[in-house]
């Protein structure tokens, strides 16, 4: 009966420790795309839609690994912000993991 229980606590534990792992690739995941987001975002003829799209193409070519993706951008004469989220693949089950990350940089522009 040790040995079972045992045996248990060895197979959570390495779920958990999978689990982290994919918690940290998904979150590298989300900063790239909003990384690239953000590069078309922030541009001169830039715009939010561009930034958007090229995020969930990102996403989208990832392979899935963060479910339920939304992707938000705001540009503004100074600063752009691109915003990506979504739920993390769990492992283990009845667990929910969530990931948000947050870009920002100075928007370009021309000045005389």
């Amino acid at each position: 009966m040790e040995f079972v229980i045992a045996a248990a606590a060895m197979v959570l534990l390495l779920l958990m420790v999978v689990q982290i792992g994919v918690w940290y690739h998904t979150r590298a995941v989300a900063q790239t795309a909003a990384r690239h987001g953000l590069d078309h975002v922030r541009t001169l003829d830039g715009s939010t839609g561009d930034g958007i799209a090229v995020a969930d193409e990102f996403l989208a070519q990832s392979g899935g690994g963060l479910e339920g993706a939304q992707v938000d951008a705001t540009r503004t004469a100074l600063e752009s912000t691109v915003t990506v989220s979504g739920r993390v693949v769990s492992i283990l089950p009845g667990v929910t993991f969530t990931v948000s990350v947050t870009v920002n940089a100075p928007t370009e522009r021309i000045e005389p």
